[in-house]
């Protein structure tokens, strides 16, 4: 009797065991990429975790738009952002160039003419002017502006030029292009200093910005892909003048040890931004070739190389202990329905 409860006490250790074990190998292959579902289930369970601030949907003409919640005693409510607007019309041009689809090439037109026509005019320079208060940063006032929107409607632009020729979408990118040369104290976006041009994503004219590190990357990146496809001195320089704003402030988000530093007040960035940010260091690096942008993704990297399991309980990751722990629960339910079948 003793020796049977045992064995039994045994099979459940080793089942327990595997489970761990199996939990681990499976998790080091979605840990990362369903972690954000588990992170929003646990915030609705237990009104504990990361919200997500905005839904997004699609309105009737396929345009999308985001019921922003209260974030700092700041409601935004229902809007359309141009940032959001030009990222949807980019991804439905990649869908387009795989297969051809009527509907989305109607949602894409539809996309791009809201871009046309809600550009507006600061001293005869084009960008996105936001008559709402935004929630993340309450320093900033109405109205603000954006770098980032201005270069996600450029690469929008450029992606529709592509696929209708005959249509003269550059003007509207080379207009939002001269948006970048405007002083963010005249009304603009651009901090214009002698070690670079920074491009802000939340910008007003009293400069109490967050200088959010990822905005001015994509900044470069998304006005880069207007320059490959049209070889334009004015982007080429644009982009310079922000890569070496890029290198100069590098270490001004290097501070605090493995994590990233996502803004000027070094937030931290969390794993999303952080697997983000270091995406963007090796991406800059292979553009440009230049050992300080490696360094700096190699470092910001490393962190996101060690084993997943090990990562979540070192950072006290509750959505992602939270997965492990459901993953092996999973596991150990399918290996004791094997071993009755096989009993």
């Amino acid at each position: 009797m003793i020796k049977e409860k045992k064995k039994k006490t045994m099979r459940r250790l080793v089942m327990v065991a595997s489970s761990l074990i199996l939990g681990a190998i499976v998790c080091e292959y979605i840990g990362d990429s369903q972690e954000e579902s588990v992170r929003n289930a646990f915030y609705y369970i237990t009104n504990d975790s990361i919200i997500n601030y905005h839904k997004v949907t699609l309105d009737a003409a396929g345009i999308p738009y985001v019921d922003y919640l209260e974030e700092n005693g700041i409601t935004p409510g229902r809007q359309y952002n141009p940032t959001i607007i030009a990222t949807n019309a980019s991804n439905l041009y990649h869908e387009l160039e795989k297969k051809p689809d009527s509907l989305s090439g109607k949602h894409f037109r539809n996309c791009i003419k809201w871009l046309k026509e809600n550009i507006t005019r600061v001293k005869g320079n084009a960008l996105y002017e936001f008559n709402w208060q935004q929630p993340w940063y309450p320093s900033v006032k109405v109205p603000f502006t954006s770098g980032l929107s201005s270069a996600c409607a450029i690469e929008a632009f450029t992606n529709a030029q592509k696929l209708y020729p005959a249509e003269n979408y550059l003007q509207y990118a080379k207009e939002l292009l001269r948006g970048f040369y405007l002083p963010i104290d005249s009304g603009g976006f651009t901090y214009k200093e002698k070690e670079g041009w920074w491009y802000e994503e939340f910008a007003d004219s009293n400069r109490q910005t967050p200088r959010i590190l990822d905005g001015h990357i994509y900044c470069i990146l998304g006005i880069r892909e207007y320059f490959l496809f049209t070889k334009d001195d004015s982007a080429s320089f644009i982009i310079q003048q922000g890569l070496n704003a890029l290198k100069h402030h590098l270490p001004e988000y290097d501070k605090i040890g493995e994590k990233v530093c996502y803004d000027i007040y070094c937030n931290p960035a969390d794993q999303k931004y952080h697997m983000m940010l270091a995406d963007q260091m090796k991406q800059v690096w292979n553009i440009t070739n230049d050992s300080v942008f490696y360094r700096y993704y190699q470092k910001w990297n490393k962190p996101l190389k060690q084993p997943y399991v090990y990562r979540i309980f070192k950072q006290m990751n509750r959505s992602g202990i939270l997965l492990y722990l459901l993953v092996n629960a999973v596991i150990f339910i399918m290996i004791s329905f094997a071993r009755k079948l096989l009993s």
